[in-house]
C-alpha cells in the first residue's frame, strides 16, 4: 500500500508539471507530439490531434514531447511556427517556466482543501496573560475580546493575525469580563518568533494565550492548610465543593467566594509507575484523592488564605547529569529569582535563559522553609541531527508540568476566507523554508546528509496516508514546492537549464552551438546523477544504518 501512495503522489505532482508545459505550448500554437505519464515502453495510450498520449510502464516521471524541442530535431518549414525552437524566446521561456510554476501555484489549491477542514476555531478568550508584556495590567485571564478598533472578532485566530501586524500600534480592544463590557488600549510589542534554521521572524505580541492552565497546584508552605488538608504539590484538582474545576481560574474563583468554610476537594496525584509498558517508557498513573480543605477566614486572595498557588514555578524534572542538576535543583522545588530579579512565570524564565545563551546565571529556589543560590551555565549542544542539520545551541534542561486546556472552540465565521489566507501563507512559508534550506547547505550549516531521496519520500508518503488525507495532501504540497523550485535551479536537463541557455542565447543574439549545448547536458546528468546516487545513499543510511556502515568499512 505504501507503494500506491508513492506512485500516486509522484504521478499526480509530474502531471501537474507537466501540465504546466503543456497549457502554454497550446496557448502559443506549438505542436504537442507526445504526453507520457511515466518512462519507459507504453502501457495504453491513444493519439488526438497529432498528439500522442501514452502511459508508460515506470510512472516515476513523465515527460511532454514538443515539436523543434531537442535543436537536433529536423522540422519542415511549414511546420516551423508550430515548432518550440521557431517561437520568440520569451514564448519558449512561458513555456518553460510554466512546470514549475504550476508545482509552485498548485500547493496553494492542496492547502485550501486542508484549511477548508477548520471549522471550528479557538474562541477570542484570554487563557493566560504574561508578566511584563503590553497585555499584562490590561487584560486577565478569562476575558473575551470582542472587537478590535471597533471591528468585531469571535476567534483567536482573528485577534491574533491583527495583533501580529500591528507592532508598536495602539489598539483599543473590547472586552467582555464576568457581566462588564469595557475597552482598553494594548500596544503590541515587536518581538522574535522563533523559525526553523535560525531565520527569526519580528511580529507583533502582546502576550496572551487561549489555553487555561488546568487546576495544577503548588502546596507553598507545610503550615498552611492545603497542607494540613493532604495536598501535595502536583496534585490536579478537578472538583471542589462540588463543583467542576475545568482550569485553574475556576479553582481560584471558588476559593475566592470561600470565608473559611470547610471545601470538599477531589483531585488526581501523579504517581511515577516503574517498567511502564515493561520498561519501554516511563509513565505517570493519575490516583484520585478526596479530602476536606479549610482556608483561613475573611476576604481577598483565596488561594493565599489556602496556602496554594499554581505549579507554574514549580520544578518537575530535572535531566540527569545537566549543569542544573549539578548545583542540586530537584523536583518540587519552587523557583524564586534569576540573576536577582523575580521569576514571575515559566515562559519568561525559560526565554530569559534562552537569549542569555551561554552567560553564568544565578538562580535562586526554595526547598521547603530552606532557600538556596546557586550559579550556573546552560548546557551547550553542538553536533549534527539526524537530518543533517549543524546543532549548535544552548539546552534548559529542566522542566515544569502545567497542562493546558481551551476553551469550546466556536464555528468559523468566514472559512473560505481562512482557508485561502492560510493556504498562501503555509505555500509562501514552504517556499521560503526551501529556499533557506538551499543556502544554508551552501553555508555548510546543513550538511549533505540533510538530502533525501526517493526512499525517504516513499516513507513519508505511506506515513501521512495512514495518518490521513488531510496529512497527504500536506505532504504533497511539501513535495511539490520543492520539485518546483529544484527545477529552477540553472542546471542543463532541468526547466532552468533551458531558462540559462535561453538567457545566453539573448546575450550572444545568436543560438549556442549545439556540441557546447551537449556537453552541458552530459554534465548536468552526471551531477545530477552523482545527486541522486547521494540521496539513496542517506536514505539507506537512515533505513538501514547498520547495513550500509558494514558495507562501508568491509
Amino acid at each position: 500500500m505504501p507503494a500506491l501512495y508513492f506512485i500516486v503522489m509522484v504521478g499526480v505532482l509530474v502531471f501537474v508539471h507537466e501540465l504546466g508545459h503543456y497549457m502554454w505550448a497550446r496557448i502559443f500554437g506549438v505542436r504537442v507530439l507526445r504526453v507520457s505519464l511515466g518512462f519507459g515502453p507504453r502501457l495504453a495510450g491513444f493519439t488526438r490531434d497529432g498528439t500522442e498520449y501514452v502511459i508508460s510502464a515506470l510512472p516515476l516521471g513523465g515527460y511532454v514531447r514538443m515539436l523543434g524541442e531537442n535543436p537536433l530535431d529536423e522540422v519542415r518549414p511549414e511546420d516551423k511556427d508550430r515548432s518550440f525552437a521557431g517561437q520568440s524566446l520569451l514564448r519558449r521561456i512561458v513555456i518553460v517556466v510554466a512546470g514549475p510554476a504550476m508545482n509552485l501555484i498548485f500547493p496553494v489549491l492542496l492547502y485550501f482543501v486542508v484549511f477548508l477542514g477548520d471549522n471550528e476555531l479557538s474562541p477570542a478568550s484570554i487563557g493566560a496573560v504574561f508578566a511584563g508584556r503590553p497585555a499584562h495590567g490590561q487584560l486577565r485571564p478569562g476575558d473575551r475580546v470582542l472587537a478590535v478598533d471597533g471591528d468585531e472578532i469571535s476567534t483567536f485566530y482573528e485577534l491574533s493575525r491583527t495583533i501580529e501586524g500591528s507592532a508598536g500600534k495602539k489598539l483599543t480592544l473590547t472586552v467582555q469580563r464576568g457581566e462588564e463590557t469595557f475597552e482598553t488600549k494594548v500596544t503590541p510589542a515587536l518581538e522574535r518568533q522563533d523559525h526553523p534554521l535560525d531565520v527569526p521572524r519580528w511580529v507583533g505580541r502582546i502576550g496572551v494565550m487561549p489555553q487555561h492552565p488546568l487546576a495544577v497546584i503548588g502546596v507553598a508552605s507545610k503550615s498552611e492548610a492545603a497542607a494540613k488538608a493532604g495536598l501535595q504539590t502536583f496534585d490536579m484538582i478537578v472538583s471542589a465543593a462540588g463543583r467542576p474545576i475545568e482550569n485553574f481560574l475556576d479553582l481560584q474563583k471558588v476559593l475566592d467566594s470561600n470565608r473559611g468554610t470547610l471545601l470538599p476537594i477531589t483531585y488526581l496525584r501523579p504517581q511515577a509507575l516503574e517498567d511502564g509498558l515493561g520498561g519501554l517508557i516511563d509513565m505517570d498513573a493519575y490516583m484520585p484523592g478526596v479530602t476536606a480543605l479549610t482556608p483561613e477566614p475573611g476576604k481577598g486572595d483565596g488561594l493565599l488564605r489556602a496556602g496554594l498557588e499554581s505549579a507554574d514555578l514549580y520544578v518537575a524534572e530535572v535531566k540527569e547529569g545537566s549543569p542544573e542538576a549539578a548545583i542540586g535543583l530537584l523536583r518540587g522545588d519552587r523557583l524564586l529569582q534569576l540573576d536577582g530579579k523575580p521569576i514571575t512565570q515559566w515562559d519568561t524564565f525559560v526565554e530569559t535563559l534562552r537569549m542569555g545563551k551561554g552567560i553564568t546565571h544565578r538562580l535562586s529556589w526554595r526547598r521547603g522553609t530552606e532557600v538556596f543560590s546557586r550559579e550556573f551555565r546552560l548546557q551547550h549542544q553542538r553536533g549534527e541531527t539526524e537530518h543533517g542539520q549543524v546543532l549548535d545551541r544552548y539546552v534548559v534542561s529542566v522542566h515544569h508540568w502545567l497542562p493546558m486546556r481551551a476553551d469550546p472552540p466556536v464555528e468559523n465565521p468566514f472559512p473560505i476566507r481562512y482557508a485561502m489566507a492560510e493556504a498562501w501563507r503555509a505555500t509562501t512559508d514552504v517556499v521560503e523554508l526551501t529556499l533557506l534550506s538551499m543556502v544554508r547547505l551552501v553555508q555548510g550549516r546543513l550538511t549533505i546528509r540533510s538530502l533525501g531521496g526517493p526512499l525517504t519520500i516513499f516513507e513519508a508518503a505511506g506515513s501521512a496516508a495512514r495518518e490521513g488525507a488531510l496529512n497527504y495532501l500536506t505532504l504533497m504540497a511539501f513535495i511539490s514546492i520543492n520539485l518546483g523550485l529544484i527545477n529552477l535551479f540553472p542546471v542543463p536537463l532541468l526547466d532552468g537549464g533551458h531558462m540559462a541557455f535561453f538567457l545566453i542565447e539573448a546575450a550572444l543574439r545568436r543560438p549556442m552551438r549545439a556540441q557546447i549545448r551537449e556537453y552541458a547536458q552530459v554534465a548536468g546528468f552526471v551531477f545530477l546523477f552523482a545527486v541522486m546516487i547521494l540521496a539513496l545513499k542517506n536514505d539507506l543510511e537512515r533505513q538501514w544504518p547498520e547495513i550500509v556502515d558494514a558495507v562501508v568499512h568491509e
